[in-house]
């Protein structure tokens, strides 16, 4: 592969969901705000494959519909190419407009004419001509219907009775698109299959590969093979769900000997693949410890990439199913590498991760590993006053965490920056040896535009500093809080009322305590370090590295 990002894929919203979601800003138009961040999200991550669907109107009473590209046009000619996405367009059964019930899916499995075909493969072919002929080479790739071999919609529209389409008449359909469009739009991929796993417990028998053995033996693809002497599509795709790593590649290695077995070279693409995880309630400092589910999903998504990558060359393309998860009626689909704010009952306005969860930091380690906010960066063509770079780790830092940083005590106080600027809860924030500078665009111009992250009661989650009781006579030399019920006493007390008090460092949460040999005291946002070997010096006191403590945890980046 040329580009080993290319192995890298997402599965996203359909723009034509996100048609007049926001009215006063967008009327008449998709959600520009909404899908520009979604992308915004797929490329921080790594993801250079975008895999959505196709969909007709459904308001005309007579006919198949029609393609409303307003609906479709911006995302696939402007956002997705700004943001390096190549796109995987599905063409699923909703390019057919189905108010006319002559054209609902389960038709196509009528008896086809002699010649293969019957309306409504006619109809689907013709229609993805048009999509062809509006677009071009402008789309990448696509997957020719979703899920044939085992198709809800179907199951749905024949009460059970059908699930699969007819296999000849799914032959032909792919082989009049391949021999109609392909030499038109040479660089464009069409994909066949995208199987279903369909393992039928009771005869031991995995049902997708049966279907997909009798794709191979149609009338129409036998008839193009002997032909051309290859098959009427540039790869075979596949949803391979509920398979560990290992299991994952024995069952594609078996589709491989499938396709060999009938001289067919082309790709595995996995264009559905995923695992659920529900992750936890937002906390008040914006980190949070993964859950369980969440630590399985990350885990299986290093699994099944890593294994595809390294141990099968034939699979071309891999989709994680899916980039959001998705909502309705106050639950969530967890299936998603982040949850958008607002989106338990509909999608919100403005897909901001929210938050992201630790399968998200796999996929962009294993992908592009440079837009993680740790990765080290150039130095920017901006550098002046207002911007710094710190070459010692590799960051910027520019106004207005650069004017807070130097105004408040600059390296000795906070450090180096350990990250760039990223956002957490739709916050700018960014991490130092010290601390985490958090940005409140609502208080700008106030002392509290810049503040620090509840880096201390992150750390002491879970640990218990019994309260002291108050002071029988006031003693100069300490300070109680009954907000806390803890004290601040001598050097503790001078640093904390020197270097910006109650808004800097947040209340004590402990008392004087020993950790690693040293006398600490932990505050909300803050631990005080006493380095006696420094005595005499300002050194004496000193924050505690919980920027770089925090770092370490799994639950920063979210």
């Amino acid at each position: 592969m040329s580009d080993p990002q290319d192995f890298f894929g997402i599965v996203g919203r359909d723009p034509w969901y996100e048609y007049n979601t926001n009215p006063e800003k967008f009327p008449n138009d998709v959600n520009r705000t909404f899908l520009d961040n979604l992308h915004a999200g797929m490329a921080e991550m790594g993801a250079r494959w975008v895999r959505v669907e196709f969909h007709a109107e459904y308001d005309e009473p007579i006919g198949p519909g029609r393609i409303d590209w307003a609906k479709h046009d911006w995302y696939f000619l402007d956002s997705a190419p700004r943001y390096g996405l190549k796109t995987l367009a599905v063409l699923g059964t909703g390019i057919v407009g189905d108010l006319d019930k002559t054209y609902q899916f389960k038709h196509i499995n009528d008896k086809p004419d002699a010649d293969g075909r019957n309306l409504y493969s006619r109809t689907y072919v013709q229609r993805v001509h048009e999509i062809l002929d509006h677009y071009g080479e402008a789309i990448e790739a696509y997957e020719i219907l979703n899920e044939p071999n085992a198709n809800q919609l179907l199951h749905w529209e024949t009460n059970g009775r059908e699930k699969a389409v007819n296999p000849d008449i799914y032959g032909q359909i792919v082989t009049d698109i391949y021999t109609n469009e392909k030499a038109a739009h040479p660089s464009v991929q069409f994909i066949a299959g995208s199987l279903l796993h369909d393992h039928d417990v009771q005869n031991g028998r995995d049902e997708h590969f049966e279907w997909l053995r009798k794709v191979f033996e149609s009338p129409a693809v036998k008839r193009y093979f002997k032909e051309h002497g290859r098959y009427p599509w540039d790869g075979i795709s596949i949803h391979p769900y509920y398979l560990q790593p290992a299991e994952l590649l024995a069952h594609l290695e078996e589709l491989r000997s499938l396709q060999e077995s009938h001289g067919d070279t082309t790709p595995i693409w996995v264009t559905e693949i995923g695992w659920p995880a529900a992750p936890p309630e937002w906390t008040n400092f914006g980190i949070m410890d993964p859950t369980a589910s969440e630590r399985e999903q990350a885990d299986y998504l290093y699994g099944v990439y890593t294994t595809l990558r390294d141990q099968a060359p034939y699979v071309e393309r891999v989709f994680w199913f899916k980039y959001e998860d998705f909502g309705g009626g106050g639950t969530y689909a967890n299936w998603g590498l982040v949850r958008l704010r607002d989106s338990s009952q509909r999608y919100g306005p403005d897909a901001t991760p929210w938050p992201r969860k630790p399968a998200f930091s796999v996929y962009q380690s294993l992908a592009r590993p440079d837009r993680a906010p740790t990765a080290p960066v150039p130095p920017p063509p901006d550098l002046g006053e207002r911007v710094r770079y710190f070459p010692e780790t590799g960051h910027t830092l520019r106004d207005p965490f650069l004017r807070y940083w130097e105004e408040k005590g600059g390296l000795a106080m906070f450090g180096f920056p350990q990250t760039e600027v990223f956002y957490v809860q739709g916050r700018a924030v960014q991490y130092f040896e010290r601390a985490r500078f958090e940005y409140f665009p609502e208080f700008r111009g106030t002392p509290y535009e810049v503040q620090f992250g509840l880096l201390g009661r992150y750390v002491t989650r879970g640990r218990e500093f019994p309260a002291e009781p108050p002071p029988a006579k006031e003693d100069p030399s300490r300070r109680y809080f009954p907000e806390t019920g803890h004290y601040i006493s001598f050097g503790f007390k001078d640093y904390w009322e020197k270097n910006g008090g109650l808004a800097m460092f947040g209340y004590p949460i402990s008392g004087e305590i020993t950790e690693n040999g040293l006398t600490v005291q932990y505050f909300e946002r803050a631990r005080f370090e006493w380095h006696p070997e420094n005595k005499g010096t300002p050194y004496e006191v000193l924050l505690g590295h919980l920027g770089n403590q925090v770092l370490s945890s799994p639950g920063w980046y979210r």
